[in-house]
């Protein structure tokens, strides 16, 4: 993982996804950009009551000083299920410049040269899959009922299914997000952890700062998923970036609550 800054835009990228040279791939920042306010920097969401106006002169800002193609986005209404797009040309510029959405899908898929994959988070886990034999990509936007539903097995699961990808084959990044420093829960998401997954006692510690609260790793979760579905430990970048932590660089619902932006991972194949 490694910060990466051109044009006044800060973003980060994958060693392992870019030494592939296959995509081009980011997670932006909310440094640059144009927003005002409470969006102040680059927010890239339409569904945080920004003028679209500026969120498109975002997105001008970011094809310009990064090489995507405006009208080559995909994006979807992201609403916390395990539901995966399979993405084709015909859903080229969904989201931006095609007026419709992809509505409630936290994971999307494709083999299509030139669409950019999208997805958005402000403390949810962007998860970055990239099939390097079958040239195949998925995006996933992980929360915490995705994660403890098992979004980002899913998803290899599903690319499994559409383009035979064998999962030894994949390299993932699982990009800014919550830390498990920051991220405190109470005994309803302890019980969907435990419940679901048998490595829960792994990824759940007490909170000593408070009773009856407690600390999960978002990361550690996505990262022990991906190796349940078969990619290999070495395949899997974490960026370790605590979006809570660091608002100077990114939006933050549990610090911002609704009144901010959006940052979006983004990865299109070459």
């Amino acid at each position: 993982m490694g910060w990466k800054e051109k044009d006044g835009l800060r973003y980060v990228v994958f060693e392992n996804l870019e030494q592939s040279q296959k995509v081009n791939h980011c997670f932006t920042s909310r440094l640059g950009g144009v927003s005002q306010g409470v969006y102040s920097g680059l927010n890239l969401s339409f569904t945080r009551g920004e003028d679209r106006a500026l969120v498109e002169k975002n997105y001008h800002i970011l094809c310009d000083a990064l090489g995507f193609q405006y009208d080559s986005f995909v994006l979807s209404h992201q609403t916390h299920t395990t539901n995966i797009r399979v993405v084709t040309e015909k859903d080229r510029g969904m989201g931006l410049s095609k007026a419709s959405e992809i509505k409630d899908t936290d994971a999307l898929i494709t083999n299509v040269k030139g669409i950019q994959l999208t997805v958005f988070g402000a403390d949810c886990v962007p998860v970055f899959l990239l099939d390097t034999q079958k040239d195949a990509i998925g995006m996933v936007h992980a929360g915490w009922r995705g994660t403890a539903n098992g979004i980002v097995k899913k998803t290899v699961e599903k690319m499994q299914e559409v383009y035979g990808t064998e999962p030894k084959d994949i390299l993932a990044g699982i990009g800014p997000s919550i830390g498990q420093c920051c991220f405190q829960v109470d005994d309803p998401v302890v019980s969907l952890f435990q419940g679901n997954l048998d490595f829960a006692h792994e990824v759940i510690q007490n909170d000593p700062a408070e009773a009856g609260k407690y600390k999960i790793d978002l990361w550690k979760t996505n990262q022990k998923l991906l190796m349940q579905a078969g990619v290999p430990y070495e395949n899997i970048e974490i960026s370790k970036i605590c979006t809570m932590c660091h608002t100077d660089l990114f939006y933050s619902h549990r610090v911002m609550g609704d009144a901010r932006g959006n940052m979006a991972g983004i990865m299109v194949l070459k």
